[in-house]
C-alpha cells in the first residue's frame, strides 16, 4: 500500500487542483490519499468523484490552525465525518479569522514606503479564488511581482516574525481543534513536529497536551529518504502510545524536494495510523 496522507490544493495554498491532485497519484501510485487542505475540507469533497473513478481510497482530511501556549501548531485529521457540525463550524470561524490576519497584511505592506505592488488586496484576492488565504499566497505574489526570487526570501524579507508583512495569528486553542476532529469521529495529527523546532521537553509537553485532548497520532514519516528526522519521530510516537502517520505535505510540482507519495517506509515499530481507520 502507497499512501500520502497529507497535501494541498488550490482549495487553500496548493498548486493543483483536486482533480489534478487525483491525477497525480494516479501517475505516483499513490493507492490511498488524504487531501488535508488548511482549515477546509472543500478539496476532499470536490475529489470524492475523480477519486472514485481512478481508484483511488480518498480519506477525508484537513489540516487544522490552532494555539499552543502561543505557538502556531498544525493539527491533520483523518477519517472523520465531513458534514460534522462542530468541526465544519470550527473551521470556518478558524477561516474569518485568516482573512482577519490576511487584511491587516495587506494593510502594514501597502503602508511600506518602497513596497511598489498595485492593487495588492485584488491581486491576493486572485490568487486565493475559493481557496483558503494563506501567508503562502503572499509569498507566491511577491515572487510574480519579481520582489523575491522564492518563497523562502519572501518570508525572510516580508513575512516571517519581525518583518513589514508579519500579523501575529489569532488561532483557536488545541484542545478545540483536536476535540472537534473527535468528536466528528477522526483521528487527530500532529503535522510535521520537526518544523517546530521545539526541545525534547517542549515537544513531549504538546504531545502530553495533544494526548489529554484526545489526539492518536503523530506524523513520522515526511521525508523520501529515511533519515534521522523519520528515526526520532519514530522513537517518540512508541515511547508516547501514538500512532504514526506519513505525509508528503505536497503545495506545488515546482517544488521538486516534496512530491506527492514521495516517502519513506514507516518503520517497523511504529503503529501506523490507518489501522485506526
Amino acid at each position: 500500500m502507497k499512501v500520502d496522507f497529507h497535501c494541498h490544493t488550490t482549495a487553500s495554498d496548493g498548486a493543483l487542483s483536486p482533480q489534478q491532485i487525483i491525477d497525480l497519484a494516479v501517475q505516483y501510485q499513490v493507492d490511498t490519499l488524504a487531501i488535508t487542505d488548511h482549515d477546509t475540507t472543500a478539496g476532499f469533497s470536490t475529489a470524492q468523484t475523480a477519486a472514485e473513478q481512478a481508484g483511488v481510497k480518498l480519506i477525508s482530511g484537513v489540516e487544522a490552525s490552532c494555539d499552543w501556549q502561543g505557538h502556531t501548531i498544525h493539527i491533520v485529521g483523518l477519517n472523520f465525518d465531513v458534514a460534522h457540525a462542530q468541526l465544519q463550524h470550527g473551521l470556518a470561524r478558524t477561516r474569518e479569522l485568516r482573512w482577519h490576519r490576511a487584511l491587516q497584511m495587506i494593510t502594514n505592506l501597502d503602508a511600506r514606503y518602497n513596497f511598489n505592488v498595485v492593487n495588492l488586496r485584488e491581486k491576493i484576492d486572485v490568487l486565493v479564488g475559493d481557496g483558503v488565504v494563506g501567508r503562502g499566497h503572499f509569498a507566491q505574489l511577491l515572487i510574480e511581482e519579481g520582489l523575491v526570487n522564492n518563497a523562502q526570501q519572501a518570508f525572510d524579507r516580508y513575512l516571517k516574525k519581525g518583518r513589514i508583512g508579519y500579523v501575529a495569528s489569532e488561532w483557536p486553542p488545541l484542545n478545540d481543534v483536536v476535540q472537534w476532529i473527535v468528536a466528528a469521529g477522526g483521528v487527530a495529527v500532529i503535522a510535521h513536529p520537526d518544523t517546530y523546532k521545539f526541545t525534547n521537553n517542549k515537544l513531549n509537553k504538546l504531545i502530553t497536551d495533544f494526548k489529554q485532548a484526545g489526539g492518536q497520532a503523530i506524523e513520522v514519516v515526511n521525508q523520501s529518504q529515511f533519515n534521522a528526522n523519520i528515526s526520532r519521530m519514530a522513537e517518540r510516537a512508541v515511547r508516547h502510545g501514538l500512532y504514526g502517520s506519513m505525509g508528503s505535505d505536497f503545495h506545488r510540482p515546482e517544488h521538486t524536494w516534496r512530491g506527492l507519495g514521495w516517502l519513506a517506509a514507516m518503520p517497523e515499530q511504529v503503529k501506523p495510523v490507518w489501522e485506526l481507520f
